[in-house]
């Protein structure tokens, strides 16, 4: 349900959704600078409602960086129709790069999927499907290098252990500075 809520004199787009797999009530800012509130089933809409209102601070406080473009990211940035226009170019993009890298570790996986996501930059199944994100292909060559190689050595482990990051370090040995420009981003 979609509800505009008076957020410090400025009228506000909220969207109130039920979620059966949410375990808490969740607030994201949307990249149009909307606000998504997800709840689990067993807690009203008026609760998820109080619950919003009671971060007030928090919410105003993500608003205004938003406004001031000062937590501006590529995650956040994009339409449907983006998605679209990109998804097969990232594909062959990213399978000539992931043929090259896995060069290191010969991994074995299933599929590769593009995807539309607003959090993550990429992720590896238990069914040994490989993840990203078409705007991966917006990035730095040295930081795609690091999300592929993250995502390979997620084959082998499935965690982010000393053994993880051992993996991970055969390919890229700054991986640290990698994750920390990529969470600048």
């Amino acid at each position: 349900m979609e509800k505009e809520i008076n957020l410090g004199g400025t009228m506000t787009k909220v969207i109130f959704r039920k979620n059966r797999k949410s375990k808490g009530v969740k607030i994201t800012l949307k990249s149009r600078g909307n606000f998504l509130v997800s709840y689990p089933w067993f807690i009203s809409q008026r609760k998820a409602e109080k619950f919003f209102l009671e971060n007030e601070d928090w919410v105003l406080k993500s608003l205004e960086g938003f406004k001031n473009k000062k937590y501006s990211n590529l995650l956040s940035w994009g339409e449907r129709k983006d998605y679209l226009k990109n998804k097969e170019m990232a594909r062959n993009f990213l399978k000539n790069r992931l043929e090259q890298l896995n060069k290191i570790y010969n991994f074995s996986f299933n599929k590769i999927a593009i995807r539309d996501q607003q959090t993550r930059w990429g992720s590896c199944s238990s069914n040994q499907n490989l993840n990203f994100n078409y705007r991966i292909l917006f990035l730095p060559d040295d930081l795609v290098d690091y999300l592929i190689v993250h995502e390979l050595c997620h084959l082998k482990e499935m965690n982010h252990s000393q053994k993880f990051w051992d993996l991970v370090s055969l390919a890229i040995p700054d991986y640290k500075e990698k994750s920390k420009k990529l969470k600048k981003l």
